[in-house]
């Protein structure tokens, strides 16, 4: 998952991976230095979700691909 700025959707967006049928084994965000809640909120869910969570932020901005392309 690539993240940048999306605090204010990310609680719901983390939320649908838990109402899934078939849970992740893990999930790898990387993130294009927020200057947002984003970290914040990963952080938290990763307390509690039944899975896996890696957070990785950006040295530096990448843009939307070199984000996408940063997370494989």
């Amino acid at each position: 998952m690539a993240t940048y700025n999306g605090g204010q959707f990310l609680y719901e967006q983390l939320q649908s991976f838990l109402a899934q049928t078939r849970l992740p084994d893990e999930l790898i965000i990387t993130d294009d230095c927020s200057s947002d809640t984003t970290e914040e909120i990963v952080k938290e869910f990763a307390k509690s979700a039944p899975f896996a969570v890696e957070f990785h932020r950006n040295e530096r901005k990448l843009g939307y691909c070199g984000n996408f392309n940063a997370a494989s």
